[in-house]
């Protein structure tokens, strides 16, 4: 799939009022996907699946989570019709992210883990983000420059285990690396 191919989707969703990344993170996020070749995603708050089939488009294996089952549906439409290999767990994402945590087998499993949910939850999920990441993998976070994630963006800075650079498109993303483990 080329970034091209979800322009109608990204037009629809706009039209719609569904909050999607939008086309200029979009692309620097398909960018970094065909960069890194992930096996493994996480993606916490799916909407209608515009950015999974962003973190989808090189084949990776996707589990997302989306409280909205409605919401949800219309994100397993499209990742079928862009041929996304998508998990979608119906739930909140919070509980679920620490329902895995808990479970050593899901440890260091992911490559990336995308964070589009309640802004004011990034903090609460972090850590047991960190626990799902594989070393060298990363935690990306969309609106990381509103003023609900302002803590996330300071402990992601500072964070002894993660290495993060703020991209400065529209209202900000944080790609934080994973550099250690403990």
């Amino acid at each position: 799939m080329k970034f091209e191919d979800l322009r109608l989707l990204e037009q629809e969703s706009v039209a719609r009022g569904i909050p999607i990344v939008g086309a200029k993170k979009g692309k620097w996020l398909y960018d970094k996907i065909e960069e890194l070749q992930p096996q493994k995603i996480l993606e916490l708050g799916s909407a209608n699946g515009y950015s999974g089939c962003i973190l989808g488009s090189t084949r990776a294996e996707l589990l997302t989570i989306e409280l909205d089952s409605v919401i949800a549906q219309e994100a397993k439409k499209n990742y079928s019709f862009f041929q996304v290999k998508a998990k979608i767990i119906i739930g909140d994402a919070v509980a679920e992210v620490e329902k895995m945590a808990k479970d050593v087998k899901s440890h260091k499993q992911f490559d990336i883990i995308f964070i589009d949910f309640a802004k004011k939850k990034y903090l609460t999920v972090l850590e047991d983000c960190i626990s799902l990441l594989k070393t060298g993998g990363y935690i990306i976070a969309d609106n990381i420059m509103f003023l609900d994630v302002q803590e996330y963006r300071k402990r992601v800075q500072d964070h002894p285990q993660l290495r993060t650079e703020i991209i400065p498109i529209l209202d900000g993303i944080a790609c934080s690396q994973k550099i250690k483990s403990h």
